[in-house]
């Protein structure tokens, strides 16, 4: 009876066991992006703008957004290899990202104007022309 309870109780700890790393697992996946927050912070009920980049071999698409003054979400996929975002004029903003963890950059836009961003991680000999606009209008 005692060996029974005792394996009743090792096939329940390894399913509550198996339980927790599933559990885990999905919180994972769906934190499987990150939000890196950069420049000044947003007055509370700012608009958002949500934008999807993706990047490949020294290009971004699209190269050039044009947004109106708010909150931009700018959604970040490597296509290829890893890469980097940094908004040139926003000190300590390069973000990295690779093709299995997608990242998400949030930029209060509180001006109009043109916002370059680059690539601020090594890609290739093109690296130095992966760039694009943010134009704020």
């Amino acid at each position: 009876m005692r060996k029974a309870i005792t394996a009743g109780l090792a096939v329940l700890l390894c399913f509550s066991h198996l339980v927790v790393r599933v559990a885990a697992g999905e919180q994972e996946s769906s934190a499987n992006e990150k939000v890196t927050k950069v420049g000044n912070a947003a007055p509370a009920g700012a608009a958002v703008k949500e934008i999807e980049l993706s990047a490949k071999k020294y290009e971004y698409d699209p190269a050039s957004v044009e947004v109106p003054v708010n909150t931009l979400k700018i959604h970040l996929k490597a296509l290829d290899r890893e890469h980097g975002f940094e908004i040139k004029s926003i000190k300590d903003s390069c973000v990295k990202f690779k093709p299995t963890k997608q990242a998400t950059v949030e930029f209060y836009a509180d001006k109009a104007g043109e916002f370059e961003f680059a690539c601020c991680k090594y890609c290739g000999l093109g690296h130095g022309t992966m760039k694009g606009k943010l134009i704020v209008k």
